[in-house]
């Protein structure tokens, strides 16, 4: 059920700094849309396309695995690590985009995975300022629907700017560009963060502070697990449709048709994102977080019902309605479940879970399409999702104070068998 007296995206809007930070989001994602657009063009230009499909492998992996890790650092350094980061990746960058005419293209390929390791968590940063700057939850639930919509559009617009950049100049100056924008995103960024209220509990993750250091992983957490595995499903049901869809496009069509289908896929995830975001829900979270895994289960199944026909279009287009809104939920859990102190992190793991998701998904949906087809392929990773959403806690479990003996103690210790969320 929906509350019809809900206030208008407007309304969020106008709360103090929000304009801001949604541009800075914007200015912040560009160069994640950017950058491996570029990096693939220019190592293709001058090493041939097998060597460039090695390069982004490296740079993706090199974001996406030390992502949490990187997040937990800024913040027990605070927002001036971001600026840091972001130094270190543009002159790593720069290295790489001189060095890849050379023609041994191990050098620049190394260099772009040191950039990528060291990439300032600019997003997961962003999305934790949004707790700090939206204490009303349903201010909360609209900044965020709004700012994953933008994000999507963002990572649409990113292939053709970097395109129409491409035609003016070379691609290695492209990437040197993209690279350059994550220093005003950074500074911009920093900025925002020191005026925000502090994080509640912030005071446990000071430099140097022993705790901050001691407590578990965010990913081995009941809490932790039940909030990122669901979005990891999600990223490998979004990575098999990259082989699904032109394979169902194959059995009534030309498979370049299957662009129509992609593009259909990124419209419902704008369109489901608006349309969850403007309303105020009685249900809890969880519950809503299991309602979306299970929408996505049923646009897989009309995708099965539909693989054959031109209809293929309707049905991506159904599937992609409840992807923004699973982000959107798995946010406000976060917000909801996660020691505020510990955003950042949590944030990152989101990202760098779906990340991985849709690379293994992309990876394997040859081969698993080979073997079930598209009728039962999105299905199956789409239930997967539903179940372990479904799985987590009814009502927040609370994280110990790390101020104490006993929480630094319980930081020290095995996660408990039976903690792990059960596929």
């Amino acid at each position: 059920m929906s509350d019809t007296t809900t206030p208008s995206y407007r309304t969020t809007l106008a709360v103090p700094k929000a304009k801001q930070v949604l541009a800075l989001g914007v200015l912040s994602r560009l160069p994640s849309g950017l950058i491996p657009f570029s990096v693939l063009i220019s190592f293709t230009q001058h090493h041939g396309i097998g060597i460039a499909g090695l390069a982004s492998a490296a740079l993706l992996l090199a974001i996406a695995l030390p992502g949490p890790a990187r997040a937990r650092w800024t913040t027990s350094r605070g927002p001036a690590a971001l600026l840091l980061m972001a130094l270190l990746s543009v002159g790593l960058f720069a290295a790489a985009a001189a060095t890849t005419a050379l023609d041994t293209w191990q050098i620049p390929l190394l260099l772009v995975a040191a950039a990528g390791s060291v990439f300032p968590p600019l997003t997961p940063s962003l999305r934790a300022a949004w707790s700090r700057l939206m204490p009303d939850k349903h201010h909360l639930q609209r900044i965020h629907a709004l700012d994953s919509t933008i994000e999507e559009l963002t990572f649409v617009a990113a292939p053709l700017l970097g395109t129409a950049v491409m035609a003016l100049t070379d691609a290695r100056w492209a990437l040197v560009g993209s690279a350059a924008l994550l220093l005003p995103a950074a500074l911009g960024l920093t900025v925002i963060l020191r005026t925000l209220p502090p994080a509640d509990g912030s005071s446990a993750a000071t430099p140097g502070s022993e705790t901050s250091t001691r407590r578990r992983s965010i990913i081995r957490t009941s809490e932790g697990q039940g909030i990122t595995v669901p979005v990891i499903a999600l990223g490998l049901c979004g990575g098999g449709l990259t082989v699904i869809i032109p394979a169902a496009s194959a059995n009534y069509a030309d498979v370049i048709s299957s662009g129509y289908s992609f593009a259909a896929f990124s419209l419902g995830g704008v369109v489901g994102g608006l349309a969850y975001g403007r309303k105020n829900w009685n249900s809890t979270l969880r519950t809503r977080y299991t309602a979306a895994t299970a929408g996505l289960v049923l646009g897989a199944l009309l995708l099965a019902a539909l693989s054959t026909s031109p209809l293929t279009i309707l049905a991506v287009f159904c599937i992609g309605l409840p992807m923004t809104p699973i982000f959107v939920l798995a946010y406000l859990l976060v917000d909801e479940r996660i020691d505020s102190s510990r955003h950042t992190e949590a944030n990152a793991w989101l990202g760098s879970g779906y990340n991985l998701g849709s690379a293994a998904g992309s990876a394997l949906g040859g081969q698993l399409l080979a073997l079930t087809g598209p009728r039962l392929l999105a299905v199956a990773l789409a239930g997967v999702a539903a179940a372990i959403a479904h799985r987590l806690p009814e009502q927040p479990s609370p994280e110990p104070s790390s101020d104490t003996p006993e929480a630094a103690r319980q930081a020290d210790m095995p996660l408990e068998p039976g903690t792990l969320s059960k596929e």
